[in-house]
């Protein structure tokens, strides 16, 4: 049996989603193996890997003589027959591959360079040329890429695999070939986990290693001919956790602090429930979960970011905590906090200086976003509605069910309550020209033309 395992890049039928067909990874004769699924750390590797791209010349690759004299620093490989030469990059896009791969890596004390190390220890990928330019083995035929792999028990450094980039014209799937094909060097498996560079599913999408347990394998149950679905990793266990491994053998000393941030609304506003909710991630990590709280009880679950929710209806009048915490694929949690005055009911009546609209109590134009405040969209008001009426804009609200307004205000067709010593306003059942809501998520409603009582 050889000591060097191949990951090959078998055809596949054309995609949903009109999406090009792909080659995909499989696995022939050894099997991939490392030290522990879950993130057992290697002996001590190098930290570098080295993106070859065979420019000017081609990758001259020298054959190994026996299984483990895979050799970055010699352009030895066990994989090669004899003496072979890989073509060069063919496409006009390496800066961004290499981008790509930095990215995929950042979180991890990893050094990407494009510049050869020569004898200092490094591992390698060569990326370039066609399976057949590295051996004559009917089974790499339409491969995409290639590794040698070690024993569960023991580790190697300084091994070179192989991305065929004459195989696939794609920017997404060569970046994720090229992560996988440096990881299955490390030890890690196969998995069934879309979002990560080890697995089959969804070729030429953007993947990012994934800090959950995954399940190994190469294809669901019924997606392929003779596919079973999920089996157990090669080196034992249900799953495996590719963030957590390459984070214990590399260890995540490149990873910058996550932080939140509620954009809106802002410290000290005054906000009616059912108000918008905003907040960020900043994170090198995707966003995995998040919750949001009010005055310390969880109130929903965020399932994305950024996010876009809203007060809950139910919450009650007066200073309330807002709180986001949002956890990214390393399960990191930032959070963040605002405390804002709702709006209370005008059941018992409003204090002074505010007004019941919409039953709730609002204050006034001496409060940013209050009744009757200048406005340029819905969620700059407190109320969620910015009227238009001439040049003059104002924060206001629908009229009461008997067509009421708040001191100082007319409804305007029995429609809008807009203040009554404003240019072009009106008594009773008057309105302004053109008078329309504008606005963030709101229909526009041009109201007739009117004269003033």
């Amino acid at each position: 049996m050889r000591a060097a395992l191949v990951a090959a890049l078998l055809a596949l039928p054309a995609l949903v989603h009109a999406e090009p067909s792909f080659p995909t990874l499989g696995v022939w004769k050894n099997t991939v193996k490392n030290k522990g699924v879950t993130g057992s750390a290697f002996t001590p590797v190098s930290h570098v890997l080295y993106l070859n791209d065979c420019k000017p010349n081609g990758c001259v690759v020298k054959a190994g003589a026996q299984s483990g004299t895979d050799d970055s620093r010699t352009n030895t490989s066990s994989i090669a027959e004899s003496q072979r030469t890989l073509s060069a990059f063919p496409y006009g896009y390496w800066d961004e591959l290499v981008a790509c791969v930095q990215d995929t890596f950042a979180p991890f004390d990893i050094q990407i360079t494009t510049q050869d190390p020569g004898t200092a220890p490094h591992f390698e990928v060569m990326i370039g040329g066609t399976p057949q330019q590295l051996s004559s083995d009917p089974f790499l035929a339409g491969a995409g890429g290639v590794a040698p792999f070690i024993d569960c028990s023991t580790t190697q450094d300084n091994v070179i695999s192989f991305v065929f980039a004459e195989v696939v014209n794609n920017l997404p799937f060569l970046c994720g070939a090229v992560a996988q094909e440096a990881a299955h060097v490390w030890g890690l498996d196969h998995e069934l986990n879309p979002d990560d560079p080890m697995t089959y599913l969804e070729l030429g999408s953007d993947k990012r290693f994934q800090n959950t347990a995954s399940q190994c394998g190469e294809y669901l149950e019924g997606q392929m001919p003779g596919s079973d679905g999920p089996r157990a990793c090669f080196c034992g266990g249900p799953t495996q956790n590719s963030f957590a491994f390459i984070s214990s053998t590399f260890d995540n000393s490149n990873l910058g602090p996550a932080s939140a941030m509620i954009t809106s609304p802002t410290e000290g506003q005054f906000v009616r429930p059912g108000a918008p909710i905003r907040a960020t991630l900043d994170s090198q990590l995707q966003f995995d979960k998040g919750q949001l709280s009010i005055d310390g009880v969880v109130v929903s679950q965020l399932d994305s970011a950024p996010v876009a929710t809203t007060l809950p209806a139910s919450v009650a009048g007066g200073s309330r905590q807002i709180t986001v915490a949002l956890t990214d694929t390393g399960q990191r949690t930032a959070t963040d906090s605002v405390t804002v005055r709702v709006l209370g009911s005008c059941a018992a009546g409003c204090e002074t200086g505010f007004a019941c609209l919409e039953n709730f109590c609002v204050p006034g134009s001496n409060v940013a976003g209050g009744l009757g405040a200048s406005c340029s969209n819905n969620e700059e008001c407190i109320t969620g509605t910015c009227a238009i009426a001439g040049e003059e804009t104002h924060c206001t609200g629908a009229c009461a069910a008997d067509g009421s307004c708040p001191d100082g205000f007319d409804c305007l067709d029995s429609n809008i309550c807009w203040p009554a010593s404003s240019g072009g306003g009106c008594s009773g059942s008057g309105n302004p020209a053109g008078f329309l809501l504008i606005g963030l998520g709101f229909t526009v409603v041009l109201l007739r033309r009117g004269r003033r009582s």
